[in-house]
């Protein structure tokens, strides 16, 4: 063999093995994000984060699109809009985008409400009389089907028909074409205006201008729930008949407008970064939701499992903790629309989640990954402005092996995403400084996939004189500057482990619980009604011997190679993050919270034995429904059982 064969040879086994090397060090890495917006299915979300206003917060939101004059009444087909009108006529127009072209179909003698089903059009009268005629474009007479009395609002369900009264009642009977008695199904306060979205009835109160939904159940105990207020933002108190169609409520005012519905909303995301190395596959999920209930985020996980087989322990499912997304997890004692999750939208979320992860995995490339850590300047400690605060921020970089070109970067930083600029921001749906800092970093880095994972923010606000943008655009910066600092390599195989610990609680006792109930009872702001609520709960577990003695905690240690991320469940404060990075100084490390479930405060004991009781350390605990506030030493407990599984 020639030199020169010999040195080619050599040159490629040199580079056969420089790859390898190479390669050994890589991981298959793929993203993916997929949007969970609540679609027009949903009618309307309330907005998690705050328990104020009392009112509540709601993404629904009303658009004009065109005139509707002197409307007494209203409701829909699948295709048509039809109008009774002061002046004692009936009119339909097709439903379009744009302006109706209203097209008179005939008289409506004094009619007070008015509903569509099944081809016929259903008029109650303010003399107390139920009458129906066919639902064609030429005028078609009326016939009497008997007595409706004093109804202010009137729908068509699954051959039934619904009516309110002027004296509170809903009552329900046989869309028959003669005379059938109504059987009463319970109160519906003050209704102008009543309509159904296929499955659950729809109401607009008139003093209020509130809406409101609820079954049609015959339960007694069967409530309404709120779903829309007049903040005088999204909409005001102009609202005078609604009817539901298309996925849309149309509603009609009392300055002769047509509106139709929509969700308040910028995008949010479930995001799914997926590795895979020698066989070994990890998950992470990030979802732009304020938290989420560990029962929820396991029964992800499972199904991830079965779909993937991807070990349930290596996914991670972390929160972005933005305070304006759609309610997600259980606040059993704030107002009752706040108390469960809509079961469409966690079907939502569940559904994207699945997507994005089976995207992440048909998208994975050969990467390299590599590590860098810095520090931020973009919030305080609003627990006390004395105390330290978790600064670190940390940026995992992939770069694809063929290019060398950053495929993705996984961010994490810590501060609540809480801030607002006017008050439309106050009740949209959007992922807050978050989606923007993942926004404004690809767009500077040219990286399309941008994911950014919640630190220990419990006791962390943003600069009170920052906008959303503004914190945004510093966290941007730092981050970026992160490129330019020498990163680590990352490298070793993929591992993790799962485990909880149940902290011992301080329980209230059942006479502190009385005496907090008596304390609140008779007052009406939103304060002293979910202390009566939290009360009621406490003083039942007490009866029934339900009461929690402890809280679990769930600890999660995802180790892809020597990066290290610690995760914790509930809203961790600060102190937890500063003390793992002391403690851990020279590893790869990234600390979270809001990872798994969250269901209360993790506060120290500095917060708890603070003289005057504070919110993270005192009053959170009411908010969550939680039966005591974590022993003093909680801290000690959780680091022990960290620094032990860490081994």
């Amino acid at each position: 063999m020639s030199k020169t064969k010999v040195l080619l040879f050599k040159s490629f086994i040199l580079v056969f093995l420089l790859q390898n090397f190479i390669f050994g060090q890589n991981y298959f890495v793929g993203f993916s994000k997929e949007t969970i917006n609540p679609n027009s299915t949903i009618l309307s979300s309330p907005l998690a984060g705050f328990g104020d206003p009392k009112q509540g917060r709601f993404s629904i939101n009303f658009i004009e699109t065109g005139t509707a004059k002197n409307v007494v009444a209203m409701c829909s087909s699948d295709t048509k809009l039809y109008i009774a009108t002061g002046d004692n006529k009936l009119w339909q127009a097709d439903i379009s985008s744009g302006d109706p072209n209203w097209i008179l179909i005939g008289p409506a003698f004094y009619v007070t409400a008015l509903t569509y089903g099944n081809g016929k059009l259903y008029g109650a009268d303010k003399n107390n009389k139920l009458w129906m005629r066919d639902a064609v474009e030429n005028d078609n007479p009326w016939v009497n089907i008997g007595s409706a009395y004093n109804t202010t609002g009137l729908t068509f369900l699954n051959n039934k028909l619904y009516g309110t009264t002027k004296n509170n009642n809903l009552w329900v009977r046989e869309a028959t074409p003669v005379s059938s008695p109504w059987t009463n199904l319970g109160k519906a306060n003050s209704v102008r205006s009543l309509t159904t979205d296929g499955t659950n009835l729809i109401a607009l109160s008139k003093y209020d201008n509130e809406l409101w939904t609820r079954s049609t159940s015959s339960s007694p105990n069967e409530k309404w729930l709120k779903i829309g207020p007049p903040n005088r933002t999204t909409y005001g108190t102009y609202l005078s008949n609604i009817t539901y169609t298309k996925d849309k409520l149309y509603a009609s005012s009392n300055n002769n407008k047509l509106y139709y519905s929509q969700h308040n909303q910028t995008p949010i995301y479930a995001y799914a970064s997926y590795f895979e190395k020698n066989s070994k596959k990890a998950l992470i999920i990030t979802l732009d939701l304020c938290g989420i209930n560990y029962s929820f985020s396991h029964a992800i996980k499972a199904e991830i499992k079965n779909l993937f087989n991807i070990d349930e322990n290596a996914i991670l499912i972390n929160c972005s903790h933005t305070h304006y997304a759609p309610v997600s997890q259980n606040y059993s004692c704030l107002q009752e629309f706040y108390q469960k999750p809509n079961p469409k939208y966690l079907d939502l979320v569940k559904n994207s989640v699945l997507t994005a992860t089976q995207n992440a995995i048909n998208n994975k490339t050969n990467n390299s990954l590599s590590f860098a850590k810095g520090k931020t300047n973009i919030g305080y400690n609003r627990a006390d402005i004395t105390k330290d605060l978790d600064n670190n921020i940390t940026m995992v970089i992939a770069k694809q092996s063929s290019t060398n070109i950053a495929n993705g970067a996984i961010l994490s930083a810590s501060t609540h995403p809480v801030s607002y600029n006017q008050a439309r921001d106050f009740i949209k749906i959007s992922s807050n400084y978050v989606g923007a800092t993942r926004d404004k970093l690809g767009a500077l880095k040219n990286i399309n996939n941008v994911q950014l994972m919640q630190g220990c923010a419990g006791d962390i606000n943003p600069y009170n004189s920052d906008t959303p943008d503004q914190t945004a655009n510093k966290l941007t910066q730092d981050f970026s500057n992160l490129f330019s600092l020498s990163s680590s390599n990352i490298s070793g195989e993929i591992t993790v482990k799962f485990d909880s610990i149940a902290v011992p609680l301080n329980n209230f006792t059942f006479n502190r619980a009385v005496s907090i109930k008596k304390a609140n009872t008779g007052k009406y702001d939103q304060a002293s009604e979910r202390n009566v609520r939290w009360a009621n709960k406490i003083i039942n577990q007490y009866t029934s011997g339900t009461l929690s003695q402890s809280a679990t905690v769930y600890i999660q240690i995802l180790k892809i190679g020597d990066w290290n991320i610690i995760a914790l469940s509930r809203e961790a404060v600060s102190q937890y993050a500063i003390d793992l990075y002391n403690h851990f100084p020279a590893l790869k490390l990234t600390v979270l919270g809001y990872s798994n479930d969250v269901s209360s405060y993790l506060p120290v004991q500095w917060h708890i034995k603070k003289p005057i009781p504070n919110y993270e350390g005192y009053e959170s605990f009411f908010i969550y429904g939680e039966s005591g506030i974590p022993v003093n030493n909680v801290e000690d407990l959780i680091l022990t059982k960290i620094y032990s599984m860490m081994q």
